[in-house]
């Protein structure tokens, strides 16, 4: 029986050693996202972990970390899961939001980290900030389940197309694109073709919200800020001659007009590095490509960029332009551009190992980009 069966037993992916449950990591901000059998139960909802210990039985002794991976979903669904405790192991999880899968029912609750099948349960995986959890039903039958993604722009015009791809993802977080997936937005439908392209056009101004999904994969959702030309949302500009208008992009009194703060106030993203890919040392890439909206002027753009391997760390130093040795999880941003565009040229090929990169861009008003999985930070691996 395959080590995931066997998990599945506890209704929940285990590690199948004993593990320290004390140990807390610090806090992060990441996004829970549930899917149920039919319907999405709790769409990707923010929130930031805590150090306060998760109990779901009523015993202090059956205690875990608030800042793993069970302190986001303790947050983000208000408590509303249960699970059994299993020493040595932590908790399962069989009933979220209502909907039950527990041992021997057809299916259980599979857990996924940024892209992947967790290899830990809930109480034992740490979250850092950025990352993305899912939780879905996955049938006991299937050799593997596999999940959906949706890349898009983060922002369009109204009116014109906007091509989005749509990719599958396998429990060892690789992707490839889907072919024949339904992407839903606004009413209409679209199906990728065998690249797992479709085209959209967005009708009115606003966010559009993208669904996509296939035969057995769960499904994805994304978002897209439409704009209506110059009109001072998504990062552009709105006119500022006349006095009394007013838009999203700022308030104006009198002749000045106020700096927008807030949702979407500058977005960026890597444009040549996909999140979850796999490359080979010969097709890593050296060249770090990315892009930013603002609604007003980029000031700054700096990347960060960790490499693991074989259990070492290392961070990208920017002044040496050479990995150094670092904690895991530990490095410093350096400058990259002062514009909307930016990219790197690495000195060498990247080795084998798992990658994280991290931008940061700053706007002229002080908006700064949040980390956020799969834009502002992309994992990757290189064999």
């Amino acid at each position: 029986m395959q080590l995931r069966r066997i998990c599945a037993l506890s209704g929940a992916v285990f590690v199948l050693l004993p593990v320290a449950l004390a140990h807390a990591a610090a806090p992060a901000g990441v996004t829970v996202r549930v899917e149920g059998a039919t319907q999405t139960l709790l769409p990707a909802t923010a929130v930031t972990t805590t150090t306060a210990p998760v109990v779901k039985d009523g015993k202090p002794e059956d205690a875990c970390p608030g800042t793993n991976a069970i302190g986001a979903l303790e947050l983000a669904t208000g408590g509303n899961w249960s699970g059994t405790w299993f020493s040595g192991f932590g908790y399962s999880v069989e009933h979220i939001l209502g909907e039950s899968h527990a041992f021997l029912s057809g299916a259980f609750w599979d857990f996924w980290l940024g892209h992947r099948e967790s290899a830990q349960g809930v109480c034992e995986a740490e979250v850092q900030a950025g990352d993305e959890l899912l939780f879905f039903p996955c049938p006991e039958s299937a050799k593997e389940c596999a999940t959906l993604a949706i890349e898009a722009p983060p922002g369009a015009n109204v009116g014109e197309a906007v091509s989005v791809v749509v990719k599958r993802y396998n429990t060892s977080g690789v992707p490839s694109p889907q072919a024949g997936a339904t992407l839903s937005y606004e009413g209409t439908q679209a199906t990728t073709n065998e690249n797992g392209l479709a085209t959209v056009t967005p009708a009115r101004a606003g966010t559009l919200a993208l669904a996509a999904s296939a035969p057995e994969i769960v499904r994805a959702e994304a978002s897209i800020c439409i704009h209506d030309g110059n009109d001072g949302t998504c990062g552009t500009s709105a006119p500022t001659s006349s006095p009394s208008a007013q838009g999203s992009s700022g308030e104006h009194r009198g002749n000045q007009s106020v700096p927008y703060r807030g949702p979407y106030a500058i977005v960026s993203r890597m444009t040549n590095v996909s999140e979850g890919h796999v490359y080979s040392r010969r097709s890593a890439p050296r060249l770090l490509e990315g892009t930013v909206v603002a609604h007003t002027a980029v000031s700054s753009v700096s990347i960060e960029l960790h490499r693991s391997y074989r259990g070492r760390c290392s961070a990208f130093d920017g002044v040496l332009a050479e990995f150094r040795r670092a904690r895991c999880g530990h490095g410093s941003f350096f400058a990259v551009s002062h514009g909307a565009s930016f990219s790197y040229l690495l000195p060498a090929a990247l080795g084998p190992g798992r990658y994280v990169l991290d931008s940061e861009a700053t706007d002229a008003v002080g908006n700064r980009t949040t980390l956020a999985r799969g834009t502002t930070r992309v994992v990757f691996y290189v064999r």
